[in-house]
């Protein structure tokens, strides 16, 4: 999800790298109560400082800060956008140290985390289930626990395959209704010349967008992995839910489905390796076409196709990874939350957001934003969501998101049978909660 004139985003593994940093700060700062320190001024106006790093909208934000402010003249914004999410992070847990988070923030990893400490307002009861309601609901379901919800997805991300369809055609087979079918029609494109599909796990939480989605298509309930990933509900990672998508994963590689080495595959390496027709298929997320418009022949971006990841058996829905890949949270303490949450309802006013998203190339996070998306590959992927197949595939509890990523490498690379690896993400999880 990048505006061809930008830099690349950060994408959500360059997030999830820092989680071990960000849980360990967090751990160490003393949650105060905010006294309003940067959040007033001298005027008497309600201040309402937004942080993020999500650069899509970089060419959004003045215009929609003057808007806001001429219908508000007793509220001014203060919208700052750092480099990354590296940066990013030690900023916020900073503010949250000294008891003064801006009122509106990219909530991080720590969405969760935060929510219970009392930082980040439930946003369920200050906004209301008529308002989170437009929103898709594994965008939401990403922020709640207990039954109050700590952030709201300002932009969605989903996954599929994308494809060219010259190498089907060459290879006589049709597009992959199910595993088994990729199974079979990867044979039949190797036998072409070309490598099948292209999985880039590098970093190592790259393959969980993969990997996470295959255990609510084995379960076709949502809700388990959100319960795996916080401990919630009994829900155990050795579980045999698990272990069966973890089996998938490794027959998947076993039997040739994907180009050889996916624990040594980059993005960028994944990317062109389609474009420069190496490869018939590649897994990736919805920036993928900002990124061919900028890196790709002209004549690839004219070509080439998306379709969802193949279904667990004929008829089954195509669970895809979808959920908040940019979020925003509201400071629970600041003496301007209720400016913050007016700031909030003006952003998603939906023709409003619609044409932000549009203008930004960006999925939004709500439907009726969806039914408005103007790029017709992001138009596709989006409409997989309208029609309720989206799944989680981001972790936030302590220790998930470095046990899981470890455990789906080690399957991919064989060094680990999925029995095993599931294990081990228990007992990881296990250990990073007792801490």
């Amino acid at each position: 999800m990048v505006s061809q004139s930008q830099p690349r985003r950060p994408s959500r593994r360059q997030l999830l790298r820092t989680t071990a940093l960000g849980a360990a700060a967090f751990a160490a700062a003393p949650v105060l109560s905010a006294c309003g320190g940067g959040s007033g001024g001298s005027s008497g106006k309600a201040t309402v400082r937004v942080w993020h790093w999500y650069d899509q909208q970089r060419d959004e934000w003045p215009r929609l800060v003057e808007e806001f402010e001429a219908a508000n003249p007793n509220i001014t914004v203060e919208e700052r956008q750092f480099g990354d999410p590296d940066s990013y992070l030690p900023a916020l847990q900073s503010a949250v140290a000294a008891g003064d988070p801006p009122e509106i923030f990219a909530p991080h990893v720590l969405a969760i985390e935060y929510g219970r400490a009392g930082i980040s307002a439930d946003l369920r009861s200050d906004l209301g289930e008529d308002f989170l309601g437009g929103f898709f609901q594994s965008a939401n379901d990403l922020f709640v626990d207990d039954g109050k919800q700590f952030g709201l997805g300002w932009m969605a991300q989903t996954f599929g395959i994308f494809y060219h369809p010259r190498h089907f055609e060459n290879a006589g087979v049709d597009i992959p209704e199910t595993w088994d079918d990729l199974i079979e029609a990867a044979a039949a494109i190797r036998a072409t010349g070309v490598e099948p599909c292209v999985l880039s796990n590098n970093p190592g939480t790259n393959g969980l967008d993969f990997f996470l989605p295959l255990i609510t298509q084995v379960t076709d309930d949502p809700r388990l992995l959100l319960d795996l990933d916080l401990q919630r509900n009994g829900a155990s990672w050795d579980s045999p839910e698990v272990i069966e998508a973890l089996t998938l994963v490794r027959r998947l590689q076993d039997e040739g489905a994907f180009a050889p080495n996916p624990n040594g595959i980059t993005t960028a390496q994944g990317e062109q390796m389609l474009y420069t027709d190496r490869a018939a298929m590649l897994f990736m997320g919805s920036w993928v076409p900002q990124d061919f418009v900028q890196d790709a022949p002209p004549e690839f971006v004219e070509e080439y196709r998306v379709m969802k990841t193949p279904a667990l058996t004929s008829g089954a829905r195509h669970w895809c990874s979808n959920q908040a890949g940019a979020a925003f949270a509201v400071s629970e303490t600041s003496p301007h939350k209720e400016a913050a949450l007016d700031f909030l309802r003006f952003l998603y006013e939906p023709e409003r957001y619609a044409e932000v998203m549009n203008n930004s190339h960006s999925m939004p996070a709500t439907s009726a934003a969806a039914e408005q998306v103007a790029d017709p590959v992001l138009a596709e992927m989006t409409s997989w969501l309208l029609d309720g197949d989206g799944a989680p595939h981001i972790l936030m509890g302590p220790g998930s998101s470095d046990s899981a990523a470890n455990a789906v490498s080690a399957v991919i690379d064989g060094s680990s049978a999925p029995e095993a690896a599931a294990a081990e993400i228990q007992s990881g999880v296990e250990r990073a909660a007792n801490r």
